[in-house]
């Protein structure tokens, strides 16, 4: 009987080192674009039997889509999984300057076959497309829902992290991206979340495979890194000098002694203008994310009210005193942690708090000067 049983494990063993397939997730650095800076996530597929070399590709889209940018916030963009040559795809990242660090999965004959199945169903033309979803439906959220139908086992341990936090930590070279970004993202970012949603982003997904288990053992066989780049400077240290906070807090500084009524025009055209789209947007988008989104109260569309106030010397009292409870419930709802708002709005506030004393000192002015 003992004999048997060795038998029989130099032969699974014997089976599973000549396995012509193997199967891993390829990692990819952030890079300098925009849409890059969140790094990339690739299943890789080799076939020795077949000489064939493939990555699968969840994060494929066409900047040519016509109305690109509002599909893109109307939540209907299409992303496509798509197949490449891995020697390929390590030349177009390299060439980026962004490292590959692969992870071989262990998995046994029968789970490769399931897999492979799955992404070649996944990959005919009827099936490739689906609407992107940044925290829902992504490369990596993608490549982590495959896993989990094979018996992947994810840890789902509850962090100290919200999806803000998260963007935040990978947005802090990018200030004017991360201002933009918080001032888009709504209430439900603010959540704490556990470690299966965290791998909506491809590192944290790299991370959690390394913790994942299937059939009681690790997920994790091996890992490498698959090219060499060059060593990137580190980010310029006077990159602060022209972020959102200190531009604002500058012509903050200028209201206190100088905001003439063109001033006063343009800020209120630009604050309601924002606002009225973030309502937009808020109403008509189909990403959950920008759903609940409470900077619509210090950034309000009722700031264009104040340019016929301007141009034909009218007023409505009622204006500036619901503007400044709005400013005021703004505060307390970032003080109270119901929403994180981005800290470049904190001189926005004093100048917004500026703009609407100025409406109420010259109502006052008219006042006294009809008694």
């Amino acid at each position: 009987m003992k004999n048997l049983t060795l038998y029989l494990f130099f032969i699974g063993f014997f089976c599973f080192a000549n396995d012509p397939i193997e199967i891993s997730i390829l990692t990819c650095a952030p890079g300098k674009e925009i849409y890059s800076v969140f790094g990339h996530s690739a299943l890789r597929i080799i076939d020795h039997k077949n000489a064939l070399d493939t990555v699968y590709n969840f994060g494929i889209f066409n900047f040519n889509t016509p109305n690109f940018t509002l599909k893109f916030i109307s939540g209907d963009l299409q992303y496509r999984l798509g197949t490449q040559q891995t020697q390929n795809f390590i030349t177009d990242y390299t060439q980026e300057n962004r490292i590959i660090t692969e992870q071989q999965l262990h998995l046994d004959s029968t789970q490769k076959q399931q897999l492979i199945e799955q992404l070649q169903f996944l990959h005919l033309p009827e099936n490739r497309y689906y609407t992107y979803s940044f925290l829902q439906r992504n490369c990596a959220t993608e490549i982590r829902d495959l896993l989990s139908s094979l018996g992947i086992l994810f840890r789902k341990q509850q962090t100290a992290f919200s999806n803000r936090n998260l963007i935040n930590d990978h947005l802090k070279k990018h200030l004017w991206f991360q201002f933009g970004t918080n001032l888009l993202l709504g209430h439900s970012l603010d959540t704490k979340i556990d470690t299966y949603q965290s791998m909506f982003l491809p590192q944290l997904l790299h991370n959690e495979i390394e913790n994942a288990t299937i059939n009681g053992k690790k997920l994790l066989a091996s890992k490498q890194i698959l090219n060499s780049v060059k060593s990137k400077k580190d980010p310029d240290s006077l990159n602060w000098l022209s972020s959102p906070l200190i531009i604002f807090s500058l012509i903050c500084m200028i209201a206190l002694f100088w905001f003439p009524k063109p001033v006063i025009f343009a800020i209120s055209l630009i604050i309601g203008t924002t606002g009225l789209f973030l309502l937009i947007i808020w109403i008509f988008s189909g990403h959950t994310e920008v759903k609940f989104n409470m900077n619509i109260l210090w950034c309000n569309p009722l700031y264009l009210l104040y340019i016929p106030m301007l141009t034909k010397n009218t007023y409505y009292q009622i204006i500036p005193y619901t503007l400044l409870l709005c400013l005021v419930i703004t505060i307390l709802i970032w003080i109270g942690k119901i929403q994180s708002f981005d800290i470049g709005i904190s001189p926005i506030l004093v100048i917004l708090c500026l703009l609407n004393f100025k409406f109420l000192k010259k109502h006052t002015i008219q006042t006294y000067a009809i008694l």
